[in-house]
């Protein structure tokens, strides 16, 4: 487990839209990414590629589930002292 960065657990983001249902932009999403691993996001449009990145950098807020950084909870100040993130 110290050799991993970046871990989610049952990830999932809903976003709850006016007169429709609900948009699930993100859905049970378990990843463990180890140090020195290249990894890539891709897939198409409205896969979750950005709602997993703002998720990990704590721009927003998952519906279900945990992810760490560093083996610190995303929500932790300390977890995101040795990333930078630019949309």
């Amino acid at each position: 487990m110290d050799n991993v960065v970046i871990r989610t657990e049952s990830l999932e983001k809903t976003y709850k839209r006016k007169l429709k249902e609900e948009f699930i932009a993100l859905k049970n999403l378990s990843l463990e990414i180890e140090r020195g691993e290249v990894f890539g996001f891709l897939g198409p449009n409205g896969a979750g590629k950005t709602t997993t990145i703002k998720i990990l950098v704590n721009l927003i807020f998952p519906s279900n589930g945990s992810a760490w950084i560093l083996n610190k909870r995303c929500n932790d100040p300390d977890s995101r002292k040795h990333i930078g993130y630019l949309p």
